[in-house]
């Protein structure tokens, strides 16, 4: 038996010998695989009417506020409101005490009666000096007659003269006291005026219809002419005042001038062509531009020397207090007309010391990377002023992968652009896949916003017309 099991053991090693003899004589080839050309998304640039506008900071005040202010010294004797509701022009907020001003004013009125009757007593003696008056022209005639006649004396017609002269005096006293009583009850009505001001002073009214503060001073404190009181803030349509740079004004003015060329549109050249224009205001925390309103004023002593800035300021209708004074505020001015641009988003473009530039996708495959000119940038998107053609597939997605000269495996996306909502601040780039019928959930576009398609993974572009032809103008009403 022992020998059977080594001669079984010898051949079992022998033909793992010869089996490791054969799979050693075998050898593996490593060849290269070369990896698959990256995903990329593209997309045509969208051609659509935008509007220009210039944008600009600014911060918000009330178009109305007035300060409440005591007109007399004295004790506030009642409050007549509570902090923050409206009130009324007119309506009574505080009272004074009134005591020593109701006396003051009892005694005018008696010292314009007292005027009153001095006057009728000097009158009735005028009545009587002219009596006098007449009396002595008759005596001093009839002296006369008498001189003439020789019936009467030298001594007797000299006494009748000075007694004429005499009459005659004594009557212009009389008128000059009568005047004097006349200019006593002036002044009596005058300080009677005064007393009747100050005695309605002591009800201290609103100055304009609005939302009063808190009292600066409570019930029982003393309070001097002139002291504020509170202060009453109308809200009801707000003022935002900012300004802008002279070199942004003259490149607005130059995009204006563009559309209205465009547009064969003839110039304003009135001598107030701001006032009126549409303003779009967005508060801190806002998406877009929710509230609309309009330029109503323009500085009219032009640029600061100063600051170089030309002032500016806008009116909001507020009837829901969703602006409040103070806030700090962005202002977007569009011009009235819109002007075609091509547009891509910015998230697209490659800036570096030589330029900007965009990554284009071939007939090939290949990448291309060309140079562009960007104008403005509005809400994510960038207008193209030049280097990029209607028909070039630009890379939107997948860009870091893209290498100038890579081929790239390219999947055709199509972008939309709502040039009101762009206007808004709204409308952020958006993409729906090619041939759909619907925008992408959560876009702000609709079935006539410009949109462009880009062509499918290695066919030929095709020129398309630009979408502005059938996309509406943009208008300018409110959300």
């Amino acid at each position: 038996m022992n020998k059977t099991k080594l001669f079984q053991n010898a051949i079992l090693l022998a033909c793992l010998g010869f089996a490791t003899c054969l799979t050693g004589c075998t050898r593996q080839v490593n060849e290269y695989v070369a990896p698959p050309p990256p995903k990329v998304t593209t997309a045509l640039p969208v051609r659509s009417k935008i509007t220009p506008f210039l944008e600009q900071t600014g911060r918000t005040e009330a178009s109305e506020e007035a300060d409440v202010r005591a007109r007399v010294r004295g004790f506030i004797q009642q409050v007549d409101f509570k902090p923050g509701e409206p009130v009324t022009k007119d309506s009574v907020l505080y009272k004074v005490e009134p005591d020593q001003y109701q006396a003051a004013f009892q005694s005018a009125t008696a010292a314009v009666e007292a005027a009153d009757a001095d006057i009728q007593v000097k009158q009735a003696r005028v009545l009587t000096l002219d009596a006098e008056k007449e009396r002595a022209a008759l005596e001093l005639d009839r002296e006369k007659e008498l001189k003439a006649n020789n019936a009467s004396s030298e001594a007797q017609y000299q006494a009748a003269v000075a007694a004429n002269k005499a009459a005659v005096a004594n009557l212009a006293s009389g008128s000059a006291d009568v005047a004097a009583a006349e200019a006593n009850l002036g002044s009596a009505k005058a300080k009677l005026d005064q007393a009747k001001l100050d005695l309605d002073y002591t009800n201290i009214h609103a100055p304009i219809n609005g939302s009063i503060t808190k009292t600066y001073f409570k019930l029982g404190n003393l309070v001097e002419n002139g002291d504020r009181l509170a202060t009453v803030v109308n809200d009801e349509i707000i003022f935002a005042n900012f300004s802008i740079s002279d070199r942004t004004l003259l490149e607005f003015m130059k995009a204006r001038k563009l559309a209205q060329t465009e547009n064969q549109i003839e110039p304003d050249t009135g001598a107030d062509k701001w006032r009126g224009k549409k303003v779009y205001l967005r508060r801190e925390t806002d998406n877009g531009f929710p509230f609309e309103g309009e330029l109503d004023y323009v500085d009219q002593a032009g640029i600061e020397s100063d600051t170089g800035t030309l002032g500016l300021r806008a009116s909001f209708q507020n009837a829901d207090r969703q602006l409040l004074p103070g806030l700090f505020v962005t202002l977007r001015v569009p011009a009235e007309e819109a002007v075609e641009s091509l547009l891509i988003p910015e998230s697209a473009l490659i800036r570096n010391d030589q330029g900007t530039f965009v990554m284009t996708v071939g007939s090939d495959n290949e990448v291309i990377q060309t140079k562009v000119t960007v104008g403005q940038s509005v809400s994510g998107w960038a207008i193209i002023q030049g280097g990029l053609k209607d028909d070039d597939q630009v890379i939107i997605n997948g860009i870091q992968r893209a290498r100038a000269g890579l081929k790239v495996e390219p999947t055709a996306e199509t972008l939309t652009v709502d040039a009101e909502a762009l206007l808004r601040g709204r409308g952020q780039p958006d993409t729906a896949p090619v041939g759909s019928d619907t925008a992408p959930v959560g876009s702000d576009t609709a079935p006539t916003e410009a949109a462009a398609t880009a062509p499918a993974a290695g066919e030929a572009s095709k020129p398309t017309a630009p979408a502005s032809e059938t996309a509406p103008s943009p208008t300018t009403s409110a959300p």
